[in-house]
């Protein structure tokens, strides 16, 4: 490998005109082979070629740099330098030549491994440290970004086909090379990257997030939620659907209205991993119990979940001062299934109770049924409706007194009209005990179904920024025709995939050294 600069330009000069002659003497003469797609293909061919010779020279004369200082450092003469120290050599055989595959294709490098001096002369390689992948992982840094970002978009063998494709054929790895390392990298980048920084959401709040007009400050949101994946269990060929648990957290801007993605994870763990997860927001500043970020900006913490008792019993308690709001769809969703059983059947009569029921339910918790948000245009900024209505009026304690009570009262009227003493039948039973399961449900839940004080004071109060994070976190990628997973593969997968969604993705790998090196093990 030629040493000085200068050598280094004159041999890819040489092999410039090499690659690059034939293609002008083509377009010179106007062959009759040539043409626009058959030069396109040639130029890459040239250019893929004359990269990975390039990328061979900057590396090798990187490499050979380092190990001339560390001979320096360390007293010695090379033997064909001048000099009066002791000789040491390189050694440039094939056992110290790493071998990469590049994003020019495959590479090898010499890593100048330092024969030391002396009766007892050993060989160091202090340039191994320039590759901390190496030999565990033989593709480069940017190749490496370049798997796991398509690894995580498409199942592995599609992934390895379209670096192979969109590369010109340069890159030629195995689906099962992708997935080791998409699974190995993806399983250790550390869980602060999904989530903006604390300075970074410090800005977005003071500057960009809706506020609550009543105290004003800005309102920042988190949920938690499950959805199932079908993952293989207890290393058996049995694949089953397993919960996993996605966390959220997000703002809302408040010129055009669209969510503002903080940051996300999803982890396999129970319900106490999920309260520890939260405990690690609260440490780390990203989600503080009191809303504090620091210069001024004080936020206002606000809590969107569904009605599993576990939420209220190991996540809603570690914020004190939060706004609470219970998805309004699980409160329908229980007033539904009650009028369903007080009006069982097919008949027309007893199916427009039900939507009757269902309408009342939505007029007394203050939310009227979906029919898309009236936008103003200007510009390329959607801005809201400036005549969006204020003082909402709704709750759960209306949803009582206004409905579920006198449903429970008419169920029971139907049983013993005539004011005889009559047994009821076991479908009225049933109905019965179902509005009475609809009742402890809203009833318990209460002190989060403020729903139209909520809305005046501009919260939202409905969990479907949790539930999109579902699919563009995890179900696009995971829940496909045919996928089952392990639990760390999944799960590197959902780590590439939130690293990409909190807009650090670029962060991440521009760094001189990844975070991920330290927990695969990999440094020197």
């Amino acid at each position: 490998m030629p040493h000085p600069p200068s050598a280094v330009k004159s041999a890819l000069h040489a092999l410039l005109d090499e690659v690059v002659d034939p293609l002008l003497e083509q377009a010179a003469c106007a062959a009759p082979d040539l043409n626009a797609r058959s030069a396109e293909e040639g130029c890459w061919a040239a250019v893929t070629r004359l990269g990975s010779a390039l990328l061979t020279h900057v590396l090798g004369l990187w490499c050979r740099t380092v190990a001339e200082q560390e001979v320096r450092d360390r007293g010695w003469t090379l033997s064909d330098a001048d000099g009066d120290g002791p000789r040491a050599r390189f050694r440039l055989d094939e056992d110290y030549l790493a071998h990469f595959n590049s994003t020019f294709g495959r590479i090898a490098v010499p890593l100048f491994a330092i024969r030391t001096p002396g009766p007892r002369s050993t060989t160091v390689t202090p340039t191994r440290s320039l590759f901390p992948h190496y030999p565990r992982m033989r593709s480069t840094d940017l190749l490496l970004q370049w798997e796991c970002a398509v690894a995580a978009d498409h199942p592995f063998r599609k992934a390895a086909d379209a670096l192979l494709f969109f590369s010109h054929e340069a890159i030629d790895i195995e689906d099962t090379t992708v997935e080791r390392h998409a699974v190995l990298i993806g399983n250790a980048v550390p869980k602060e990257w999904l989530y903006l920084s604390p300075e970074t959401i410090r800005d977005i709040l003071d500057k960009r997030a809706v506020r609550d007009s009543k105290t004003g400050r800005p309102i920042i949101y988190a949920s938690t939620d499950a959805h199932a994946l079908k993952r293989f269990v207890d290393e058996k060929w049995n694949p089953r659907w397993k919960m996993t648990n996605g966390i959220r957290v997000w703002a809302v801007d408040r010129k055009t209205g669209a969510t503002i993605h903080i940051g996300g994870e999803y982890t396999w763990g129970d319900c106490m991993e999920v309260r520890e997860r939260f405990e690690w927001l609260q440490q780390a500043g990203i989600l503080p119990v009191d809303g504090d970020y620091g210069d001024g900006v004080v936020a206002q913490v606000a809590l969107l979940t569904d009605g599993l008792d576990w939420i209220a019993d190991y996540v809603l308690p570690l914020f004190p001062g939060a706004v609470l709001a219970l998805d309004p769809y699980h409160v329908l969703q229980h007033v539904n299934d009650a009028a369903k059983k007080a009006f069982p059947g097919k008949k027309a009569a007893n199916k427009k109770k039900v939507k009757t029921t269902l309408a009342k339910a939505r007029k007394a918790l203050g939310i009227r049924k979906r029919r898309g948000r009236t936008v103003y245009r200007k510009g390329n900024n959607r801005i809201l409706h400036k005549t969006r209505k204020t003082g909402y009026d709704g709750s759960g304690q209306r949803l009582l007194d206004e409905v579920l009570w006198p449903l429970l009262a008419d169920a029971k009227r139907a049983i013993d009209p005539t004011g005889q003493d009559v047994d009821p039948t076991e479908q009225q039973e049933q109905a019965i005990a179902r509005i009475e399961q609809a009742i402890a449900y809203v009833d318990r839940n209460l002190y989060r179904l403020d729903y139209g004080d909520l809305r005046t004071r501009g919260f939202q109060i409905g969990s479907g920024a949790m539930e999109s994070l579902h699919r563009t976190g995890s179900q696009v990628r995971l829940k496909r025709a045919g996928c089952h997973w392990t639990a760390e593969a999944a799960q590197a997968i959902l780590n590439l995939r939130m690293l990409g969604l909190s807009g650090r993705w670029r962060e991440y790998w521009n760094q001189p050294t990844p975070p991920h090196i330290e927990p695969l093990g990999l440094a020197a």
